[in-house]
């Protein structure tokens, strides 16, 4: 991570400026750019609910559901809404949870490391139960199955829906072979 850390007496400053000024006036006297002082109010929670945390980045909502940020490009190709907002893509909470619910299939929640946002949810803490924690590692009857599943003319992403697994997991296991042993 680049970037100089926040002292205690700048995050004090922080909150107290925010509560007056403009994102502009205080990345300003804080000496930081809009950008900085913009995610720490969003990570902190500070300027009001409808200013910071309605909206979550793309790495944020990543940490959050402990996924890919390429799995939430895949989901808004899917229909999770979007907002551009240079340099960041954020999204509302509500199109979240509303995804989240709608998709089942497409996240573990054993896997989701903050559930502030939805452990009020009955179909969430029901998922909770259910789901278990994803091991990484490959059985030789997962790998047996992607190449048969490839050699039938199914493509990584169809692989991938069938197997549970990410894209790039697929491509590493079909390809990824070749640059460790040398032959790039």
């Amino acid at each position: 991570m680049g970037g100089r850390a926040w002292s205690q007496e700048e995050l004090i400053r922080l909150e107290e400026l925010t509560e007056t000024y403009p994102l502009a006036t205080v990345a300003r006297k804080l000496n930081r750019s809009e950008n900085a002082v913009f995610l720490k109010r969003q990570r902190l929670g500070i300027g009001g609910f409808m200013a910071n945390t309605d909206m979550l980045t793309r790495n944020t909502l990543s940490r959050i559901l402990g996924v890919e940020n390429r799995t939430i490009q895949y989901w808004e190709r899917k229909g999770l809404k979007s907002v551009r907002k240079n340099p960041y893509v954020m999204y509302r909470q509500q199109d979240i949870i509303r995804y989240m619910k709608e998709h089942p299939e497409d996240w573990n929640a054993a896997r989701v490391t903050d559930d502030t946002l939805f452990m009020q949810y009955p179909w969430f803490k029901e998922k909770r139960k259910n789901d278990i924690s994803h091991k990484y590692n490959w059985t030789q009857t997962e790998v047996s199955q992607m190449k048969m599943l490839r050699k039938q003319g199914f493509t990584i992403r169809e692989i991938a829906e069938k197997m549970n697994r990410s894209e790039s997991s697929i491509k590493y296991k079909l390809y990824g072979r070749e640059k460790s042993d040398g032959r790039s």
